[in-house]
């Protein structure tokens, strides 16, 4: 390599770090030297260095924001179905509670199980919903209408959620009929 010769001293903890630099990189004393004076020197290099920091900020703003929509999707829905069970829903006389127990565990451990294969899948319900009220743009794809309908879907003929709905339904009649 032809170039101009330029003399230096370092400081001993300087000396060691180059020769660290050396020993791991397998280069030579003047193509480490050279490469840290590009780097230091050179306004294009930093300024590519702020081109991608600027662009991996831009990345962690849009991921944020996708947080802050999702949370605010699920507190939203979370609260909405609180209210509508407290609302709806009649205490059960004693003889049933046991069945509704049995059945509320049942669907319970369904529930554990379907949460446990989207959270482990790419199917998002939450990205489904947000699309679907225009929260969020789908990126001009189509979200899956098998999980939307699933989702919000009722029950099939001859489920256990039927068989709670009738009791609930016989609880509400009776309720209403024992009033004054």
């Amino acid at each position: 390599m032809t170039g101009r010769r330029l003399h230096i001293i370092l400081s001993p903890e300087t000396d060691q770090l180059l020769a660290r630099a050396i020993k791991t990189g397998g280069a030579t004393r003047t193509a480490v030297v050279e490469a840290a004076l590009r780097e230091t020197l050179d306004r294009k290099g930093e300024e590519r260095e702020l081109e991608k920091l600027g662009a991996r900020m831009n990345k962690l703003a849009r991921a944020m924001e996708r947080l802050a929509d999702d949370a605010t999707a699920q507190t939203e829905s979370f609260a909405l179905f609180i209210l509508h069970y407290l609302s709806v829903t009649p205490p059960l006389p004693e003889s049933m509670r046991a069945g509704a127990e049995a059945l509320g565990r049942k669907r319970f451990e369904q529930f554990v199980t379907e949460v446990s294969a989207r959270l482990l899948g790419r199917d998002r319900y939450t990205d489904a919903l947000l699309a679907r009220i225009d929260l969020v743009r789908s990126g001009g794809e189509e979200f899956d209408n098998e999980i939307a309908d699933a989702a919000v879907g009722a029950p099939d003929e001859g489920s256990d959620a039927d068989a709670l709905n009738d009791d609930r339904n016989h609880a509400r009649t009776s309720t209403r009929e024992a009033r004054p």
